[in-house]
């Protein structure tokens, strides 16, 4: 996926492990708006379809430059041309996608994501789980027998494949990460 800064390929991690979306595309296909007097064209950074919201426009710009008049001016053009056209537009910041700690979660999730297939050290990872409802990577540890490092990575590729879940927002993860099953 290309985009066009840094700030906007962290909005991907977002996105992607987000279960509220269902896809998203960057730089997609624009509109047009009037400011001034003038048609001008405009691409959004992202158009993303929710699971059940529908279709929605983001536009990802640094806080610092949404306290511009100008620019705050501009924008409000933009989400008025899209609203005319049934579509809604939406501006986020980086104090929303810089979020510590998850941001760094997310990208540690995208490391171990990719095409696996489930292994019997998933599968016995699983069943624990399972087994004991909610539960920390130490517990399963301890429990399994399986090494600190195959069981951080095995939870990851199973979090990023949607098999398990943890709360990613509020501590970094690791051994004391709680995870459950998400069937």
């Amino acid at each position: 996926m290309t985009v066009e800064s840094s700030l906007e390929f962290d909005t991907c991690f977002h996105l992607e492990y987000s279960r509220d979306i269902a896809s998203f595309e960057a730089q997609p296909e624009g509109f047009y708006y009037t400011f001034e007097g003038k048609l001008l064209p405009y691409t959004p950074d992202f158009k993303v379809q929710h699971r059940q919201q529908g279709t929605q426009f983001i536009e990802i710009k640094p806080h610092e430059k949404t306290l511009n008049q100008y620019f705050r001016t501009r924008f409000q053009a933009k989400q008025l041309a899209a609203q005319d056209k049934g579509l809604t537009l939406i501006l986020v910041t980086d104090r929303q996608v810089c979020v510590y700690p998850i941001l760094g979660n997310l990208k540690l999730l995208h490391r171990y994501s990719g095409f696996q297939s489930t292994t019997s050290l998933h599968l016995q990872l699983l069943e624990a789980v399972e087994r004991y409802g909610v539960t920390t990577l130490l517990n399963l540890v301890r429990s399994t027998g399986i090494r600190q490092g195959e069981v951080l990575s095995s939870i990851l590729s199973l979090i990023a494949s949607g098999k398990l879940d943890s709360n990613l927002v509020d501590q970094d993860f690791g051994l004391d990460s709680e995870v459950w099953s998400v069937q």
